[in-house]
């Protein structure tokens, strides 16, 4: 089935305009930690399964209309699983489709990790995901499994 977005790790054109997406949001995070979260995140040039990405879904006319971070991790009640402690849709008139789009990237990233589910923190602008593992685990969200 076609989309209408494109979803991929996060290229340096989007880094301000997915910063937009996140700032309006409340995360407490400046543009400067921003642009190195994402740094790291381009610097390497070969995926990891153990590291945090940065996905972004953008449309045909290049607009950032969706974001999500993961990273794989594990936990003795859902064994391996893709965590997304950052999951963002912002589009008025295409949500679902922008949702349908995301959602089809992690589910195909957690498979390919070999990831048993996926785990989508709710949206909490006040606590700002650590790619050191601080914030391992929360109880809020969903967890979808894919087997």
């Amino acid at each position: 089935m076609a989309s209408a977005y494109a979803v991929a790790p996060i290229k340096a054109a989007q880094v301000e305009r997915a910063y937009c997406l996140i700032g309006a949001l409340g995360y407490g995070i400046d543009r400067a930690a921003w642009r190195q979260t994402c740094a790291t995140a381009l610097v390497r040039k070969y995926p990891s399964p153990y590291v945090e990405e940065i996905a972004v879904a953008e449309n045909s006319l290049g607009y950032v209309k969706g974001i999500a971070i993961l990273r794989v991790r594990h936990r003795e009640c859902l064994g391996r699983y893709l965590s997304v402690p950052v999951f963002v849709i912002a589009s008025v008139g295409d949500a679902r489709g922008v949702c349908g789009a995301l959602l089809g990237y992690l589910r195909v990233t957690a498979l390919d990790r070999h990831c048993g589910a996926i785990h989508i923190a709710s949206l909490t602008p006040d606590r700002w995901p650590v790619a050191n593992g601080t914030s391992d685990w929360e109880a809020d969200g969903i967890v979808i499994p894919l087997r």
